[in-house]
């Protein structure tokens, strides 16, 4: 009965991660989708911001969650490159936090249950997160013949993602300080 509840919890984080990034990914694609530089290289990408947080607080079901989601939007809205190309972008997706994570509690020293992080580590974790994932897509598009200057598209890639990354975790913080005002506000009555 325990290890079936957990089988059910895992499987809805991992559908709930899918679902938001897949959710970013189309909110983004009306908001910036006619400013591309590259291919899929966007001058704000504010979906990075949600695979950072899913992953810091979801982890491998996180990562799992937006691999899916980046799986089912490259093959909806890329089908001329195929179901392959599908596969190992949103492996991409999902497995450059996962690895950012990784190397954030092993070198930048991360709290590995996320329970004390200084703005400062945070600024660090996700400058690491919005250049490995950067780094990796752009790889991956360059051996497909999808960028043509890996170095440039790479740079606005990741300037990009941490943009997107730091506007996400901007609006995270008004919505908890704003939540945390009301309740109490409410208990001043």
């Amino acid at each position: 009965e325990y290890q079936y509840m957990k089988s059910v919890k895992k499987l809805w984080v991992v559908w709930v991660s899918a679902s938001i990034y897949y959710l970013s990914l189309l909110l983004n694609e009306w908001g910036f989708g006619d400013s591309e530089f590259s291919f899929d290289v966007h001058w704000v990408f504010f979906p990075s911001g949600f695979r950072f947080v899913l992953v810091l607080l979801a982890l491998e079901s996180g990562a799992l969650g937006i691999a899916l989601g980046g799986i089912l939007w490259n093959y909806q809205f890329h089908p001329d490159l195929g179901l392959d190309f599908a596969l190992v972008t949103g492996f991409v997706a999902g497995f450059s936090p996962w690895l950012a994570r990784h190397l954030s509690v092993s070198f930048l020293g991360l709290d590995r249950e996320f329970k004390v992080v200084s703005p400062q580590t945070l600024l660090k974790i996700s400058l690491l997160f919005a250049t490995l994932s950067a780094l990796l897509h752009q790889l991956w598009f360059f051996s497909q013949g999808l960028t043509e200057n890996l170095a440039l598209s790479f740079s606005v890639m990741a300037l990009s993602n941490w943009a997107g990354t730091l506007l996400v975790l901007m609006a995270f913080k008004f919505i908890i300080q704003r939540y945390a005002n009301s309740a109490t506000d409410r208990q001043k009555f």
